[in-house]
This record gives structure tokens, C-alpha cells and sequence, in this order.
């Protein structure tokens, strides 16, 4: 493209964080249709003077949009909150010549010119900044598609591309997708968390389990404890791994409610905030937007160290180094000792231990407010019993007041189960 300043402009301002100090929201959308007309016509005259590498040239200029800073999928959601508040459709707002709407009081006037802390600049904000993603995603998608419209037909007798050639020895793909899908809390910006925790932070998880097994079966048997630490570093090493398991406790103490119900808690306000579709919001100040933001990205980090938990726990059954390691070695004796095997049921073992607790046999690990802190109990039983469970669903049992809790203790009571308290026979 001999003259590629429009295309420098657009691409600039698809990345330009700071391009609503210095304009509006439809003031950007005017500059991004006046670069595009520009660019139809250098695009089309470079087109007639190449009598080859049309595509590649073409290819050039999409990855050079896709690349820049915007929000990709900033559709129509992003906005219809406004669009509804102000009785008006995108098309009318940019065909309107006259401006006489009122949304355009709040569209195309400088928030700068507003009255300081004002709740009239806070709205002018918020509502120019879902309109500029909006834009900046719908004008992107206009010249990608103008672009890929103008690409040369394959010639019928091109020769196949060679397909690139996996190296590994191992499949790695939902390795891949894994630890992406948990490192990613900027996602929470674009929907909501109970969206990715769904469709993305725990659905992966299973996948990633089979592609373990499989790759075990396939792999040379010198090679499987490689293979499962590698996978070990690679998830371990996602930023947020290590956090800790009362990473959400002033959450759990603010809303009163059950970790053990994670995420589906019993309490409206709470799952309504985790629901919440961020940017679908309308917020009246910065702080509420503020405080949304913050608990969704809280509890997606706190989820994404459960679901790497998950996969190490499951690495650790597949894996023997990390067996006999996780085993505790008697002094002067060099075979390890044998965790004790249980043999019965989950729920089982989870409301004997729990009523020795509450009998005074047992003492359980505490939070700070007094409360046991049940993922902590889990993990301290799961260290003494050989059972085939997770830590998260042998805390559920643990607890007798939760749901889970509640059915072995009732099955219990039929047959008569009973302990007398410790001061009873002490």
C-alpha cells in the first residue's frame, strides 16, 4: 500500500486506550468511516498494480487488525442496555445527521466538559466506553470482511499445503486450552464469571484428564513420569495455582454463606453479582463497577487454583514417584507406610469422621471466625485414608449441614447408629 497512513490511523485507534480524553465515543466512529473509505481505495488500487501475492498481501492486512488491542466480541450486548434506556437502534444513532436524540447529549458530548465526580460524568463514561468497544469491534469486523471479500479464488490445481507435523510424542492440546482457559481473569471484562466458569474454567478439565490417560497408554514407560511432570510444571505454573484456599473468605463471611456450595451458594445477592454480565451493567457510580469487577476476578482466580488441584490430585493417582513421595517414610524404616485403606463409601467416611468431631474424638482445623474450615479437614483425612475421592467432594460430606451431608447422616439414624460423646465414657 504506497499510501498507508489511514490504515495506521485505523489500527491506532482500535488499540487507543486513552482515545476518549481527547474525543467521543461517536466521534470515533465518524474518524473509523472516513480511514475505511480511504483504505476501500488504497486496498483496491495496490489490488490492480499486484499481478501476484494478492493473498498474502490481503492476509497482511487482517492479521494487522487482529492484532491490535480492542475487544473482539464487543457485539450489540454491549450497548443494549442504553439502546433500551434511550427508546433508539444503532442504526438510527448512526444515521442520525441532526443529532436531535437524546442519547446524543450523553453519545457525542466530551464527559471532560461534565461536571466533576458528577453522576451526569460517571453515566456520560461508562456509556461512551460500551459504545467505543462496541464500534471498535464493529468496524474491525467491516474492513476484515471487505478485505477477505476482495481475496483471489484458489486456483484448482494449487498443490496442498503440508500439514504441520506434531513433533511430540504426546498429545498436548487441551494441555494447551487448559491452562489458558485458567490464566485468562481479564475474560471476566467480557461476560461474567459464572459464564467461564462453565463454559470454560471447569470444562476442560475432564478433557485434560482423558488426553492423560490416553497419552499414557501410548507412551514408552520410561517416558510416562516425564510426561506427567511435565504436564505438572505446566499447570502449576499458571498464575494462579498458588493461591490460598481462603483466598474468598471475606466473601464467604461477607454474604454468610457455605464454601461447600461453590459456586452455587444460597444467597441471591451473591449469585446474582457472580451472574452478572459486566459490561451488559448499567452502574450509577465507578465504585460499583469497581467492586463487580473485583469479586468476579476473585472468585475466577479462586476457581482456576480448584481446577488445577483437580488435575494434580489426578496426576498424582497416574503417577508412582508422586505416590510413594506423597507417603510419609518411618524413621529407620526404608519401605513407606501405607495410608489406611478405607473401604466403604465417601459419604461413609466423611459422617463418621464428622460425627467424631462433633462427639469430641476429633479435633478439626478452624478459620479464624471458629468455624471448621472443611477444605482443610478434607485435605487432612485424605492424607490419613486411601480413597479413591477429591478433596472438594469429601469436604461437602464432611460438613452434616450441607446438602451432601445431610443423606448419609439420615441413613445412619435408621440403623441406629451411635457414638456416645467423649466426656460420656471418658
Amino acid at each position: 500500500m504506497e499510501d498507508s497512513y489511514s490504515f495506521d490511523k485505523f489500527c491506532e485507534l482500535l488499540s487507543d486506550e486513552d482515545i476518549l480524553r481527547t474525543s467521543t465515543a461517536f466521534g470515533v466512529a465518524k474518524k473509523f468511516q472516513n480511514y475505511i473509505l480511504d483504505i476501500k481505495s488504497q486496498v483496491l488500487k495496490e489490488l490492480m498494480n499486484r499481478t501476484e501475492n494478492q493473498d498474502v498481501y490481503l492476509d497482511f492486512l487482517i492479521n494487522e487488525i487482529e492484532k491490535q488491542d480492542y475487544v473482539k466480541d464487543a457485539g450489540i450486548n454491549y450497548i443494549n442496555s442504553w439502546l433500551k434506556e434511550y427508546s433508539i437502534s444503532i442504526d438510527a444513532i448512526l444515521e442520525d445527521e441532526d443529532h436531535n436524540e437524546p442519547i446524543f447529549a450523553v453519545l457525542d458530548r466530551h464527559y471532560n466538559d461534565m461536571e466533576p465526580f458528577s453522576a451526569e460524568k460517571d453515566k456520560a463514561l461508562l456509556l461512551q466506553t460500551g459504545f467505543l468497544n462496541y464500534f471498535c469491534c464493529l468496524y474491525a469486523n467491516q474492513l476484515i470482511e471487505f478485505l477477505k471479500s476482495k481475496m483471489p479464488k484458489a486456483k484448482p490445481q494449487e498443490p496442498a499445503q503440508i500439514p504441520i507435523v506434531n513433533n511430540k510424542p504426546f498429545k498436548d492440546e487441551y494441555l494447551t486450552v487448559f491452562c489458558k482457559e485458567i490464566s485468562d481473569e481479564r475474560a471476566v471484562r467480557e461476560t461474567s464469571f459464572m459464564q467461564l466458569y462453565d463454559c470454560g474454567l471447569t470444562h476442560y478439565t475432564p478433557y485434560l484428564e482423558s488426553e492423560i490417560t490416553e497419552n499414557l497408554l501410548i507412551l514408552d514407560k520410561d517416558k510416562k513420569e516425564d510426561y506427567l511432570s511435565y504436564v505438572l510444571d505446566k499447570v502449576t505454573k499458571t498464575p494462579f495455582a498458588s493461591i490460598s484456599n481462603d483466598f474468598i473468605d471475606k466473601y464467604i463471611q461477607e454474604y454468610d454463606v457455605d464454601i461447600n456450595d461453590f459456586p452455587n451458594f444460597k444467597n441471591k445477592e451473591l449469585n446474582d453479582a457472580l451472574e452478572t454480565y459486566y459490561q451488559g451493567m448499567h452502574y450509577t457510580t465507578h465504585q460499583e463497577q469497581y467492586n463487580l469487577l473485583r469479586i468476579q476476578i476473585d472468585f475466577y482466580c479462586y476457581a482456576s487454583m480448584l481446577e488445577v488441584k483437580k488435575i494434580v490430585e489426578f496426576i498424582e493417582t497416574k503417577s508412582v514417584k508422586q505416590n510413594v513421595k506423597n507417603q510419609p517414610i518411618k524413621q529407620g524404616i526404608s519401605e513407606p507406610i501405607s495410608k489406611l485403606k478405607w473401604l466403604g463409601k465417601t459419604s461413609q467416611l466423611g459422617f463418621i469422621i464428622s460425627s467424631l468431631t462433633d462427639l469430641g474424638y476429633i479435633e478439626a482445623p478452624l478459620r479464624q471466625n471458629g468455624d471448621i474450615n472443611y477444605t482443610q479437614f478434607a485435605k487432612l483425612v485424605k492424607q490419613t485414608f486411601d480413597i479413591d475421592t477429591t478433596e472438594s467432594t469429601l469436604s461437602k460430606y464432611l460438613n452434616t449441614d450441607s446438602e451432601k451431608g445431610q443423606e448419609p447422616m439420615r441413613k445412619f439414624e435408621q440403623n441406629g447408629f451411635n457414638i456416645p460423646h467423649k466426656n460420656i465414657v471418658s
